[in-house]
């Protein structure tokens, strides 16, 4: 990729801000006219890209806070996908949800469906900071060390939508886990914090950057932890070249002694290196199949699907199997697989027997 077009994106982002498309999204859908090559540029902040070069059809991206879904956000995404999508949608691999074939007169409306049940797509693509992410059954498998979902739920807060991280020189991608080894996401995030013990069993986090321990510091500090790496790619991270404006080129340019340095700096704790790790050998519990949930009287069904495209009517056979069984909630893993959090445990053999018979397989 050239210098030419690192510098035309910065213009992009100079110009206008990938955030403050929104209204330029709706008119372009009411007036119909050619969308310019800057502004689908922009279109990407809030996930909506062009599948043709005659922009017929139009593919939206909705990423999960913590991949997770309740029923009611079940039942509009089965709409969206009957109405507006050729009774489609797919599940990603990056815990998105993922619309094709849309027409772009239909997006403000769909916007407003996913608005009304607390979905969006802010900052779903860009040069933005994105949603955490987080192990799929966090909370609720009792090996791990601590649950997460206030720290994922404040450190996405922080981030997402907010202009102040909305023109990074490029991606950053963190994660947080309640495991010692981290989530397995399938690859190598820029930022992770994953929670240990020290030798006097506090529960600690390690500050990761890409696959590297720099140091620790307590759940407190965190989210600031979060904020100052974040600063520090926005101010420091090349923008000259696009080749070079990863967060990952930063740091192996730098070297992570001068990254540890200038972030300890930036900050008004220090972030310890020096300090004796609990051996903790207690295995995490296993995704897929029917599994005893750390809350009493519930398990969590793990199932594979066998494609990651489904259609509308086979997720209203999940959301009526969910209501059946007293169900309320589902994740999408970083495999494309689903797990079902809150099954009730007397009848949970039953329940996976019957997502079993629509396509979720959990025994397999």
């Amino acid at each position: 990729m050239s210098n030419n077009l690192a510098l035309n994106i910065e213009q992009i982002k100079k110009e206008k801000s990938g955030i403050d498309v929104l209204g330029d999204i709706y008119i372009y859908s009411i007036f119909q006219e050619r969308i310019t090559p800057n502004d689908l540029e922009r279109f990407k902040w809030y996930g909506l890209y062009t599948q043709d070069d005659k922009q017929e059809f139009f593919e939206l991206k909705i990423p999960l806070n913590m991949g997770e879904l309740n029923l009611e956000q079940l039942r509009t995404l089965s709409q969206i996908a009957k109405d507006y999508a050729n009774g489609i949608l797919n599940l990603s691999k990056e815990q998105k949800i993922e619309f094709k074939n849309l027409k772009l007169h239909n997006i403000p409306n769909i916007f407003n469906m996913l608005q009304a049940v607390n979905l969006n797509t802010f900052f779903e693509a860009g040069h933005t900071v994105r949603r955490v992410l987080t192990c799929p059954i966090n909370g609720i498998d009792e090996s791990q060390l601590f649950d997460v979902s206030d720290l994922a739920n404040r450190l996405n807060k922080t981030f997402i939508g907010n202009k102040d991280y909305g023109n990074l020189p490029n991606k950053l991608q963190m994660a947080i886990s309640g495991y010692e080894e981290g989530c397995d996401v399938q690859f190598i995030p820029d930022v992770s914090f994953n929670a240990t013990k020290d030798s006097k069993d506090k529960i600690i986090f390690s500050v990761k950057l890409l696959d590297k321990t720099v140091g620790y510091v307590t759940s407190p500090q965190v989210l600031n932890t979060a904020k100052s790496i974040a600063n520090i790619y926005k101010d420091y991270g090349y923008r000259e070249n696009l080749q070079k404006s990863s967060f990952e080129y930063l740091v192996n340019n730098w070297g992570f002694d001068k990254f540890y340095d200038i972030l300890n700096a930036s900050i008004n704790y220090k972030i310890e290196k020096d300090i004796s790790i609990k051996d903790i050998s207690t295995p995490r519990k296993p995704r897929m199949g029917i599994n005893s949930s750390k809350i009493q009287g519930e398990s969590y069904i793990g199932c594979r699907f066998d494609s990651n495209n489904i259609s509308y009517s086979t997720l209203d056979s999940l959301y009526e199997l969910l209501l059946k069984y007293k169900a309320s909630k589902i994740k999408i893993t970083h495999k494309a697989n689903i797990i079902i959090l809150d099954a009730p445990s007397i009848n949970a053999e039953e329940f996976a027997k019957e997502l079993q018979k629509i396509g979720f397989n959990p025994f397999s």
